[in-house]
């Protein structure tokens, strides 16, 4: 299958294709990968007086759709804080999605945001795991708590960015996906997200997403 502005990137002898829409797919497993959706912060936030707009969840939804019918993968994982909070009107959202794609396997590697109870993400058809193993990777939500030194470490949970430099000292920080020597970061797919800056060192390499495009960025220290 072709993917539009894909970027194809070897590690460990393996395929993955980093996807402008924020995700990942592992070619020989035939899985793709999201971090960090954040679904019902939106909800959240309008709880507490804040009026932020229902259309940022539905936007979530409607390119996870995109993505799992587009590729129709045997497997989702996600890396953690596929949720926000408590439950919501927008997690129900997510229910009614995941029961139409019910044929598909789906698994969360718990995040410090997903709060609801185990029987919760039963029910939604999550198989809910603290790391998920596929040699030669180790996937989770936060790189501090990974207790697999022999295997490559993919996370989420910091939301990646990077600086892009312009004229004029023009600075613009934009999500990426980074790949160092013993573990990588995947950007937030959730629209409703904060950044942190990343500073990558020579010989790593990180791959900026910029208006749809894929762009591999030059690290020189």
């Amino acid at each position: 299958m072709r993917f539009k502005n894909a970027q194809q990137f070897k590690l460990k002898s393996q395929t993955l294709k980093l996807l402008p829409q924020k995700a990942l797919f592992w070619k020989e497993q035939k899985m793709l990968v999201v971090s960090d959706v954040h679904l019902g912060k939106s909800g959240h936030f309008r709880k507490h007086g804040i009026a932020v707009p229902n259309s940022v969840n539905e936007s979530n939804i409607t390119r996870l759709n995109e993505l799992v019918v587009k590729i129709e993968p045997e497997k989702v994982l996600f890396l953690g804080d596929l949720f926000h909070s408590e439950s919501n009107n927008e997690i129900e959202q997510f229910k009614e999605w995941r029961q139409a794609h019910a044929a598909t396997e789906m698994i969360l590697t718990i995040g410090n945001h997903d709060l609801l109870t185990g029987f919760e993400y039963e029910k939604m058809g999550l198989n809910c795991v603290n790391q998920f193993h596929a040699s030669p990777f180790t996937f989770l939500h936060d790189e501090s708590e990974n207790q697999d030194s022999n295997s490559y470490c993919i996370s989420g949970h910091i939301h990646p960015a990077v600086k892009l430099k312009g004229k004029a000292r023009q600075n613009l920080y934009v999500p990426c996906f980074y790949f160092g020597k013993q573990a990588a970061l995947l950007p937030a797919f959730g629209s409703f997200t904060g950044s942190y800056r990343i500073n990558p060192a020579q010989n790593e390499s990180v791959f900026a997403i910029v208006e749809q495009e894929i762009i591999q960025i030059p690290v020189n220290s």
